[in-house]
């Protein structure tokens, strides 16, 4: 589909249809015809997306639909919401409200009757901007996009920087004797240089001699199958016009059995650059490569991950990082000033040269693209600081440039995808992003399809990330032991490319500027400056549905805004922003509110009012101080995530009846168990404050029948000592255990049956913890963090027989690890985190992963194991 907020607002808008068809009765046939005709109006907007990038008419026309189909969306759940507003109000009150019941139908009437005329009028002016029907047309922007990307071994860049040791990886792996046909893969994001590195690959004076049958075929996105057969042939056979007309007449099936005979008993090495899709892999090594024992090999590109592990799963992709900033200036310096190996840049052009590269962010084709604009600037230093103050104009604009590129990877995202990654444009310039939070966004949004009753849209959103990373649309920055991301970033240029494409569809801003104007139509607005006059909206207030502030925490006044002029705000993110100490009581008129984030921030109470925020998803209070609540959180029938640092409430925290909490973060003692947790039927994840008076054995007994609860996390106060840990064993659902705060000075004398995550975190334990926690037979998972004082862990040979991921982190008097044979058969990753004294580790399996980050300590070295470990991902001293 081609435009995704369109398409997401339309499936929305029959959801909604679905869902408030109770309170619709009398606008149902109205709100009917209206979906329909946003859906036939939908068939147009593919062959409307391929041309609105040179026709601003079309633009508009596309950006005409998207705000009706908006308008659509709120008509119908703002009247809704209305209704159900007093749908728990007693008989008497629901009598009186009746009168005003019909008056706001016949309102909702007349809106959708004006929406409709206004659908009608656009629908007439299609053809006036010469759209046509799906699928008619010829030549679109994007296959001349296509036809931009299409590669070639014979024009090998000679001006290649930070690639020999890959190369010689690749070169090595290619050379190796096998029985069968390997694959061998460069993946990584669109002009990070895998092509590049394929040519050097393939022209290698080794591999030249080694294969005697050689050939080179991009695929891309448009795949065509007979085509890429032709190229191939052509490749392997002395060009005649007879074997010309043969593959014209050739059917698929005669192409794969000739391709099949050209390479068969031959030693071949077969370039398939820039393969999108497993469908096309499939397709095209079903019948057409031989698979003998003449160690032939496949070298194949791809932004995707997921088709170089199908494409063979035993071999591991070699995956292209962006250039460090050595390379990166050497690189620029070829490519702006001609100049080769080890010349000097002219001092006056260094500052301004520098900078440039800076914000190419490492990525080889936004280097080489800017550095064929200087090449014809005579180095002056006032053209280069022209084109460093148009730099992202000028890529983004540039259709034979890195645009024209990057452009590939978002035309091939689903819709939904699509949405996704515009909506990281939001986020400031470098910016690292938490994954669980864009996880509640994304969901808050709309944009999440729960699969099923166990899959909810979380596990969605959390895989639409990964799809996005495979894709290298996003860079992983941070993940968890077990590889599951935990941070990420957009690269500058990804960044610039999602910010044009949302800009030009007019549906969000970034107001980055202290004088800017933020326009009267965005829907989605992120402040990065906050300008001096206070009334940021003017006159005019925009129908935003997501309100988000970056980097405001330290603008000198309290932000003061009206929430009565955001009804239609779903999602708002005042995260580390100044504001007034209690939130406003208008924060109720906001009841379309999914997310509401106010970590950070100097907020010390919420208004009762809040308990109108019936669609309210998650909340974030995350505050240093204490926010002080009303007995409202019972009324929040949606909410699926509270987060909090502490609460206080004049009378005991009410939560019964949350049907779809899944989180609640650091609740005190006396409140879970004033309440009964068993009508909490989705809580999956329990943070609780105890002391020295809680009583641990009662709360697991009471928390022993809520059948969801996967996680539990117990936090202590600093001030207080711990409780007896007694009766954790009659928690069997519970399979992840956290612990935290100081004074813990020895284990709990029983864990949960089932554990198979456990978390130790600021605890002082004096004794050697391994010996207890290597009998826990299910432990798979284990994080120590500033968790134990000893100089020593000694883990036995029988111990630990399941536990594949052990994280030891901050452990400050840690000198040494001693493992008996056979000790932790399982283990997959090994992760170290500034353990100074750490001197000595044990031996490990071979398959295991080491990772090490420690500071440097010029008294001793970190002695590895003798067992070689592979691979060995990262060991450095810092």
């Amino acid at each position: 589909m081609a435009d995704p907020v369109i398409s997401l607002v339309v499936e929305r808008t029959g959801d909604l249809l679905i869902q408030k068809i109770v309170f619709l009765k009398g606008v149902r046939g109205q709100v009917e015809r209206l979906q329909n005709d946003l859906v036939r109006m939908r068939c147009f907007l593919k062959d409307a997306d391929q041309r609105q990038d040179e026709d601003a008419r079309i633009r508009n026309w596309v950006s005409e639909i998207r705000a009706a189909a908006y308008d659509a969306e709120d008509i119908i759940e703002i009247f809704a919401n209305k209704i159900e507003s007093i749908k728990d109000k007693g008989f008497v009150t629901r009598l009186a409200y009746y009168p005003w019941r019909i008056v706001s139908l016949n309102k909702v009437g007349k809106e959708i009757e004006s929406l409709q005329t206004r659908l009608d009028n656009i629908a007439a002016s299609r053809e006036k901007f010469g759209i046509k029907n799906l699928g008619e047309g010829t030549s679109t922007h994007g296959e001349e996009l296509q036809r931009l990307r299409r590669s070639s071994p014979l024009s090998e860049d000679k001006d290649i920087v930070g690639f020999e040791e890959m190369t010689k990886s690749l070169v090595t792996e290619l050379l190796k004797e096998d029985t069968n046909r390997r694959v061998v893969s460069i993946i990584g994001m669109g002009g990070a240089g895998k092509t590049t590195l394929a040519k050097k690959v393939y022209n290698h004076a080794d591999l030249m001699t080694r294969f005697n049958c050689r050939a080179w075929v991009c695929v891309s996105s448009s795949y065509n199958h007979k085509e890429t057969l032709r190229t191939i042939i052509k490749q392997l056979n002395p060009m005649t016009n007879e074997l010309l007309d043969m593959l014209e007449k050739m059917q698929e099936q005669d192409l794969e059995q000739r391709l099949y005979q050209d390479l068969q008993d031959k030693r071949y090495l077969v370039v398939l650059d820039d393969v999108w899709e497993e469908e096309a892999w499939d397709c095209l090594v079903r019948n057409a490569f031989p698979d003998g024992s003449t160690s032939s090999k496949l070298l194949l590109t791809s932004r995707n991950r997921d088709v170089a592990i199908h494409a063979d799963a035993l071999s591991i992709p070699h995956e292209l990082k962006t250039l460090g900033k050595e390379d990166s200036w050497q690189l620029f310096l070829r490519k702006a000033l001609a100049h080769g190996d080890n010349a000097g840049c002219p001092p006056d052009l260094e500052e301004v040269g520098r900078e440039i590269v800076r914000r190419c962010d490492g990525l080889p084709l936004a280097i080489t693209v800017v550095g064929g604009l200087l090449l014809g600037k005579k180095e002056l230093k006032s053209e280069w600081e022209k084109v460093l103050n148009s730099f992202n104009r000028n890529l983004s604009r540039s259709q034979s440039g890195v645009s024209a590129i990057l452009e590939l990877s978002y035309a091939d995202l689903p819709p939904n995808l699509k949405f996704c990654f515009l909506y990281l444009g939001l986020f400031p310039e470098a910016s690292v992003i938490s994954v669980p939070k864009l996880i509640h966004m994304w969901v808050a949004e709309g944009i999440m399809q729960k699969r099923d009753a166990e899959n909810l849209e979380e596990t969605a959103a959390y895989d639409d990330v990964e799809r996005l990373c495979g894709r290298n649309m996003v860079q992983v920055v941070e993940t968890t032991v077990d590889a599951r991301i935990k941070r990420c970033r957009v690269h500058d240029l990804l960044r610039e490319l999602a910010i044009r494409k949302a800009e030009d569809e007019i549906f969000f801003q970034i107001h980055d500027t202290r004088d800017g104007k933020i326009s009267a139509k965005s829907r989605y607005l992120a402040v990065h400056s906050l300008p001096l006059d206070k009334n940021y909206f003017g006159t005019s207030i925009p129908p935003l549905r997501s309100l988000l502030f970056f980097n405001v925490h330290d603008y000198r006044e309290d932000i003061s805004l009206s929430f009565k002029s955001f009804r239609k705000l779903r999602m708002l993110d005042l995260e580390n922003v100044r504001m007034n100490f209690n939130l406003p009581k208008e924060i109720g008129e906001v009841r379309l509110l999914r997310y509401l984030g106010l970590r950070g921030t100097s907020i010390r109470g919420l208004p009762h009012s809040f308990g109108c925020l019936r669609y309210l998803q998650t909340l974030d209070i995350r505050n240093l101080e204490q926010v002080i609540v009303s007995d409202f959180i019972w009324k929040l029938e949606s909410l699926r995530h509270l987060y909090a640092y502490d609460i206080e409430c004049d009378v005991p925290l009410k939560i019964e009846g949350l049907r779809n909490l899944q989180t609640l973060s650091r609740i005190r003692f006396d409140d879970i168990m004033h309440n009964n947790m068993i009508t909490l039927t989705s809580l999956q994840k329990l943070g609780i404050w105890v002391d020295d008076r809680s009583e641990i054995d009662k709360l697991c007994m009471h928390l022993s029948e809520v059948g969801s609860l996967k996680t539990l996390h117990l936090y202590c106060n600093t001030e207080s000592e711990w409780p007896s840990l007694d009766g954790l064993s009659k928690l069997h659902h519970v399979t992840e255990l956290k612990l935290s705060g100081r004074a813990l000075r020895m284990l709990p004398p029983d864990f949960p049956p089932n554990l198979s995550r456990l978390s130790l975190k600021h605890t002082d334990l004096t004794d050697d913890p391994m010996p207890v926690l290597e009998k826990l037979g299910q432990l798979s998972f284990l994080k120590m963090k500033d968790a134990y004082k000893g100089p020593q862990l000694v883990i036995s040979g029988h111990g630990f027989h399941q536990l594949k991921f052990l994280e030891l982190n901050s452990l400050s008097g840690l000198k040494e690890i001693q493992g008996e044979e056979g000790a932790l058969p399982q283990l997959r990753c090994l992760r170290i985190r500034k353990c100074r004294e750490l001197r000595k580790l044990p031996e490990v399996p071979p398959t295991c992963t080491l990772d090490v980050i420690r500071e440097w300590d010029p008294t001793g070295l970190l002695l590895l194991p003798l067992v070689p470990l592979v691979p060995l991902l990262l060991c450095h001293i810092m």
